[in-house]
């Protein structure tokens, strides 16, 4: 397994015109590849469990319900990758965590259509010693 091509992944997905030759570059060359999808842990990400519920909620016009999201982090490589079920709809997501850069798929439930998105930010963070951020 070729870790060198997460290189290749990041680099497709910040200069990416076309979202789909990102999703199907993972695909190819991780997707299903057992030695890859061993090295990484299962993790949890509440930004990006809040991101996937406003991307949804951009794509589809309401509020989405994020359900069975299951996330992988691959240790020393700030990339996680995962899926789950967006408004009913299988989605499919990709964030490097060091330039803070996403993408996600979700499937139409009734077409051979799918709808992407890459998404940009980080958590906001407060100074420390401030138990929570500042009003203004």
């Amino acid at each position: 397994m070729d870790l060198e091509l997460l290189a290749v992944l990041k680099d497709k997905l910040v200069h990416a015109t076309q979202f789909t030759d990102v999703i199907n570059y993972f695909f190819d060359h991780f997707g299903e590849d057992t030695e890859f999808i061993d090295l990484g842990e299962q993790t949890r990400h509440a930004f990006l469990e809040s991101v996937l519920a406003e991307v949804g909620y951009q794509m589809f016009g309401s509020r989405v319900a994020v359900m069975d999201l299951l996330l992988t982090r691959v240790p020393g490589r700030y990339f996680i990758h995962g899926g789950g079920i967006l408004n009913g709809r299988v989605a499919t997501v990709l964030y490097f965590e060091d330039i803070a850069v996403g993408l996600i798929a979700v499937a139409s439930a009734s077409s051979a259509e799918t709808k992407l998105a890459r998404f940009t930010g980080k958590p906001l963070m407060h100074p420390p010693g401030l138990d929570k951020p500042s009003p203004n």
